[in-house]
């Protein structure tokens, strides 16, 4: 039995709460829209602020489930590539590439994105029904970007290794064979 280590268990106390708050503010959600069709059905009242909170929190999860997508190895895929090249390692390289592309853009996306609340925050702008800062809207950007940085660098580290044709030696190979 392998024991974990402490950023193993970071990692997986992360994972959850990543996958907590996504269910929760789906749920969240989900009621909070059918409150609005109840409203508006039964009670003839709409609600002002449903509509811009629930645009918020899906904007929030769109951040979270693609770095749980990622997680997951979930994101589309073109493969038309990878039909062309039969060779192992040269199949390698292009998803190595592909993935540095990827890091390479939501990098630039959390500077750009900084940049972008740093202007939002300075003229203070809210939102119309709420009143909330769109700052914390926006925020959702750089940091969905930040979470996406944090997961491709062990997908880019296995890439290198990869290409490279390093194999990494099992738990029996590294103990001589026995096991503990």
């Amino acid at each position: 039995m392998k024991k974990k280590n402490i950023l193993q268990k970071i990692a997986f106390g992360y994972d959850r709460l990543e996958e907590y708050l996504l269910i929760g503010s789906l749920v969240f959600s989900v009621l909070l829209i059918f409150f609005q069709v109840v409203m508006r059905t039964v009670f003839h009242n709409s609600l002002s602020w449903s509509e811009e909170l629930s645009r918020y929190i899906f904007i929030w999860q769109i951040g979270l489930g693609a770095s749980i997508a990622l997680k997951e190895d979930e994101h589309i895929n073109v493969t038309l590539i990878y039909n062309f090249v039969k060779k192992e390692r040269a199949q390698a390289v292009i998803h190595a590439i592909a993935d540095v592309c990827w890091f390479l853009f939501s990098f630039f996306l959390i500077f750009n994105g900084k940049s972008l609340l740093t202007s939002i925050f300075s003229r203070n702008v809210t939102s119309s029904g709420l009143g909330v800062p769109m700052v914390a809207v926006y925020a959702a950007l750089p940091t969905a970007s930040v979470l996406i940085c944090i997961r491709l660098l062990p997908r880019l580290w296995m890439d290198v290794k990869e290409v490279l044709g390093i194999e990494e030696k099992s738990e029996e190979e590294k103990n001589g064979g026995e096991e503990r």
